[in-house]
């Protein structure tokens, strides 16, 4: 049988070794959300929103991030994937993130409650899939 070969390495070494990367070196998000900034807004979203009411429609969103507005145009008439997704907008589960400015919080506050009276829950349409 061969014998398995050691290297000294230090208490420290082993317990970074050991423990891991920590997880928000893991988790790097900068780059992955780079190239989405420069999406713009589609022919379909613009449609969508033009049929919005007046009172509801996403003005700063679609300005400052509209790849989100893209994302809720197509999602829109899925009422359970729509709703978890604004859900989403509005809840930092990475403790990472500056948030969205007031302006855009309160348009993304806004559409959830008009699509939560475009789609009632406990309708068919709220089960998830």
């Amino acid at each position: 049988m061969k014998s398995i070969a050691f290297e000294k390495v230090s208490l420290a070494d082993a317990k970074r070794v050991h423990d891991g990367v920590p997880r928000r070196l893991r988790d790097d998000w900068s780059s992955r959300r780079a190239a989405d900034r420069a999406e713009p807004l589609r022919e379909a979203t613009a449609a969508w929103m033009s049929n919005l009411p007046d009172n509801v429609l996403p003005r700063h969103l679609a300005e400052l991030f509209p790849r989100i507005v893209n994302k809720l145009c197509a999602l829109w008439d899925d009422p359970a994937r729509c709703s978890n997704y604004l859900k989403d907008l509005l809840i930092d589960r990475r403790s990472s993130r500056k948030g969205f400015p007031a302006a855009v919080a309160r348009e993304i506050v806004t559409l959830t409650g008009y699509h939560a009276t475009q789609f009632p829950a406990g309708r068919p349409w709220t089960e998830a899939h």
